[in-house]
């Protein structure tokens, strides 16, 4: 997998590529909407536990931290299985923690790295913000580690920055929409925006072409 993940970031470096950032969302929209009641569900249980750790700043914040990659690990691999027609339950969204260390460190490095470009005068913050939205996928489905991760999507997400930034600003468009609604609405948008995620990554990268055979890859991110 490491292989055909390098070959294709040599696909996209010489080709070239574009996100759709509106094909992402209907696409995320269209897939997770049968099974919204379990991913709501989880995003439940999860923001309560984040507010509770919140409340305990101390130890509560590291917590957060060590958790937040194979949570969003976990996130990513159910959507995959619903990709694959597969129905998932709450159980399904724990998966990250399977492959708890490499996600750990890839998220905490990343966040690391942006919260010290947000001290740096904000800019290099939003740079790495953008570039890193993929390090996570590239270590679950890519099988990369932490730093191949971290400077694939580095260096492909550069090549398209004003676009993959265009991106994130829907995503935070999508959820700001969640809290609008009472905050209620963020069980719904949090899973959407970790799958319009994913469909920006299996466009541009290729989850596998075991996956690929069971999905609608009608679009093609090559120019």
């Amino acid at each position: 997998m490491q292989q055909i993940i390098s070959n294709r970031a040599n696909d996209l470096d010489r080709n070239g590529y574009y996100f759709n950032s509106q094909y992402y969302l209907i696409r995320a929209w269209n897939l997770i909407k049968p099974q919204w009641l379990v991913l709501s569900l989880f995003t439940a249980v999860y923001l309560l536990i984040t507010f509770i750790l919140f409340k305990q700043p101390q130890i509560g914040q590291i917590i957060q931290m060590v958790i937040s990659g194979p949570i969003g690990a976990g996130y990513y691999l159910s959507i995959n299985r619903i990709m694959k027609g597969e129905t998932i339950r709450l159980s399904n969204l724990l998966d990250g923690f399977k492959i708890f260390l490499q996600t750990m460190i890839v998220s905490m490095l990343s966040g690391l790295l942006v919260s010290i470009g947000f001290f740096l005068l904000v800019i290099p913050g939003i740079f790495l913000s953008v570039v890193y939205i993929f390090v996570i996928p590239l270590v679950v489905f890519g099988k990369l580690d932490f730093w191949s991760a971290l400077e694939s999507s580095r260096v492909i997400i550069t090549k398209r920055f004003w676009e993959a930034f265009a991106f994130l600003i829907l995503i935070a468009g999508v959820n700001l929409i969640g809290v609008l609604a009472f905050g209620v609405g963020l069980f719904f948008t949090i899973p959407l925006s970790y799958a319009m995620i994913l469909m920006a990554y299996d466009d541009i990268y290729g989850i596998g072409e075991k996956e690929n055979n069971s999905i609608d890859n009608s679009f093609s991110h090559f120019r």
